[in-house]
């Protein structure tokens, strides 16, 4: 829904509610009644209002909790561009929670699932080319579309995440790790991590991502918690060190005890799982494709053993 409150010779006051569906640094997307897409200019002073119940007011959760998959209505005015530069904008507790679940989910598994989709389209292919083996790629084929189920309400959702997520290279990335219960930085990774993103804010058409993960040692919400506590830590960092714009950051993703890189049988391989992954992605159309320059920083070794 698009609705124009007011006009004037200097600016167009407006309010836009839709789906984000995009976001790129300042530049977010958002699909409404009326377009397709919205560009929606960002800035560090548009307040990001999540609204509580009857009690509880708003919150200010800054731009960065501005997520694809997110409901949001937005007041501003217009450029001479007819691009809606933001004052504020809202949206509810629920669509926060749903969209970085959706987030958190598609981060990981965008580009399996749509792996999944190119080869689902090639079973398909070999089944009307060789019918000798129909039993076996039918087999595959319902493998991988239950698969694709499972994500099809999240990828519906989003309305084009995986294609704007597409259009991204990943440059480079830094691994923290953490003592087991801990959530605290080490000096030595703090100064790595400021030495990477300063590298990183020297690209154009970059934006920063940061996932925190645990081992699965302790129970799930204490493991969920933690990842959550270590990203949003290692996020603070990034926005202290004053090298990276707000709206430059995506939303921390708590991701709990998926992913592990090691065997959580051995201390070694637990304080491998007990880390927040920092990666730089540069927008392919502003970099001209994969060619533009890696950032590249030493991830920090593992605790020792000793250390748990």
């Amino acid at each position: 829904m698009f609705t124009v409150l007011s006009a004037s010779a200097v600016a167009q006051e407006a309010t836009v509610q839709g789906l984000i569906i995009g976001r790129d640094g300042p530049k977010m997307y958002v699909q409404t009644g009326d377009s397709p897409r919205q560009i929606v200019i960002l800035q560090d002073s548009t307040r990001a209002l999540q609204k509580g119940g009857f009690f509880s007011g708003k919150k200010d959760l800054g731009v960065a909790a501005l997520v694809p998959g997110l409901e949001v209505k937005v007041d501003g005015s217009f450029d001479p561009d007819h691009e809606l530069v933001a004052k504020k904008v809202e949206f509810s507790k629920s669509s926060l929670k749903t969209a970085r679940q959706i987030d958190a989910g598609l981060n990981p598994v965008n580009a399996k699932v749509a792996s999944q989709g190119d080869q689902l389209m090639s079973q398909r292919r070999d089944l009307d080319a060789a019918g000798n083996r129909i039993d076996e790629q039918g087999r595959r084929i319902d493998e991988h579309g239950n698969l694709i189920a499972q994500n099809g309400q999240a990828i519906t959702a989003t309305n084009g995440r995986i294609g704007q997520l597409d259009t991204y290279d990943e440059k480079g990335s830094i691994t923290i790790n953490f003592r087991n219960g801990s959530a605290v930085v080490a000096k030595k990774d703090k100064d790595a991590l400021e030495d990477f993103v300063k590298n990183a804010s020297s690209m154009q058409g970059y934006m920063i991502q940061v996932q925190g993960y645990a081992s699965k040692t302790g129970n799930a919400a204490m493991n969920q918690r933690l990842s959550s506590e270590r990203a949003g830590n290692v996020l603070t960092i990034i926005q202290q060190s004053g090298a990276v714009p707000l709206t430059r950051i995506l939303a921390p993703a708590a991701m709990g005890t998926t992913n592990q890189v090691a065997d959580n049988h051995s201390r070694s391989g637990q304080a491998q799982n007990r880390r927040v992954v920092v990666t730089v992605m540069v927008n392919k159309g502003i970099t001209g494709g994969p060619d533009a320059a890696p950032a590249t920083a030493a991830a920090p070794a593992p605790a020792p053993a000793g250390q748990e």
